[in-house]
């Protein structure tokens, strides 16, 4: 017997692959589950729903013949990781909306450039973030490697202000600024990357 993946069941459906997930976990689906928690759908079962015009059966018999007990304690489960993630995405998406319409919303002509806030302070690392947890992360980690690295003269700040922010240009939030330059934007880098950046733009560190 063929089986498929969960994106190619949902190719052949012509069905999304959350789709596809739902169907598994409310039994109307049958799926052997690997070791490693990938689901694997038998190419009959699949059959079965296009035969059935891509509608899936009602009740539970699917999952019982996978052998896979579908409680509500499991739905419940899968419910919460689902609120979670989809939770620290909308923070994510908001942070970054909420740069990218102040930037729109100031952005000025070509001839007004110049008068334009861009903060460049030498000596200096700005963490650029309106507040989500990532920014707040990235700024712990900046604080704790400068001062590894024996940057204590080098200001570290935790720029939050949007106004501030969007001097930099519709930046994806958490951002990096080294000396008024933009590093990084969007992610946590690991410890190492970070070194490497501060290394490359303050050196190892910086003469009291």
């Amino acid at each position: 017997m063929r089986y498929l993946t969960i994106s190619q069941a949902a190719e052949r459906l012509q069905l999304s692959v959350p789709t596809i997930k739902r169907y598994i976990y409310d039994g109307a689906l049958a799926s052997t589950k690997l070791p490693g928690g990938q689901h694997r759908i038998p190419e009959s079962e699949v059959e079965r729903l296009l035969a059935g015009d891509g509608e899936p059966p009602q009740g539970g018999d699917a999952g019982d013949a996978a052998g896979v007990e579908v409680t509500p304690e499991t739905r419940l489960e899968v419910l919460e990781r689902w609120a979670t993630d989809l939770e620290a995405e909308v923070e994510r998406l908001s942070n970054a909306l909420a740069v990218i319409s102040r930037y729109c919303a100031d952005v000025r002509p070509a001839e007004e450039d110049a008068t334009m806030p861009r903060p460049q302070p030498r000596g200096s690392i700005q963490v650029l973030g309106p507040g989500c947890k990532r920014c707040h992360a990235l700024h712990e980690l900046v604080v704790q490697v400068a001062a590894a690295m024996g940057l204590a003269d080098v200001e570290v700040r935790h720029v939050t202000d949007l106004g501030e922010i969007i001097a930099f240009g519709p930046v994806v939030t958490p951002g990096l600024v080294i000396n008024g330059e933009l590093v990084l934007s969007g992610s946590v880098p690991a410890e190492t990357e970070l070194r490497e950046l501060l290394a490359a733009h303050l050196g190892p560190s910086t003469p009291a």
